[in-house]
């Protein structure tokens, strides 16, 4: 267990305050759409959320590790979950029979993939950050598959 903690502690550190406030923005505009969207009556979907951020979170920095093992970067920084509720309002939008093999859900990822990479490239001599689109691609497919976990097994209950 403890060899995983780095991949969800990483969501808690930023590199200066423009992004731990876009994550957080992120985080809240999505988050409570999805959270919504898995409660049901009294149910909260707290724990839903939760986990649903966290497993975004950590495929985010499995897909970055892969990526730049062995001797890349370090990641910092909860864009990765923030891209996973992306993913899930995504599949919301979709209404009760969104799928993440959908042409709808497809076509979105591969924008949000298009922009992701043009901002890699670009990002550092634009606006002087660096970021992980890795991050990001592994936290929205991770927070979709999630997301579509707990929806279908809220059907069932």
């Amino acid at each position: 267990m403890e060899a995983l903690t780095p991949f969800l502690t990483e969501a808690f550190l930023h590199d200066g305050w423009a992004a731990a406030i876009l994550n957080a923005a992120l985080i809240v505009i999505f988050g409570r759409l999805m959270h919504a969207s898995l409660s049901i009556g009294r149910r909260s979907g707290a724990i839903p959320f939760l986990i649903v951020f966290s497993v975004a979170v950590m495929g985010g920095s499995l897909l970055h590790l892969l990526t730049q093992y062995p001797a890349g970067s370090g990641l910092i920084g909860a864009s990765g979950g923030g891209s996973g509720l992306f993913a899930a309002w995504v599949l919301i939008q979709e209404g009760r029979g969104g799928q993440i093999l959908s042409k709808r859900f497809l076509v979105v990822f591969l924008f949000f993939a298009a922009v992701n990479l043009a901002l890699w490239l670009m990002g550092p001599s634009l606006i002087g950050v660096r970021m992980s689109w890795q991050a990001h691609l592994g936290g929205f497919l991770a927070g979709a598959l999630m997301f579509q976990f707990y929806r279908a097994r809220r059907r069932v209950l």
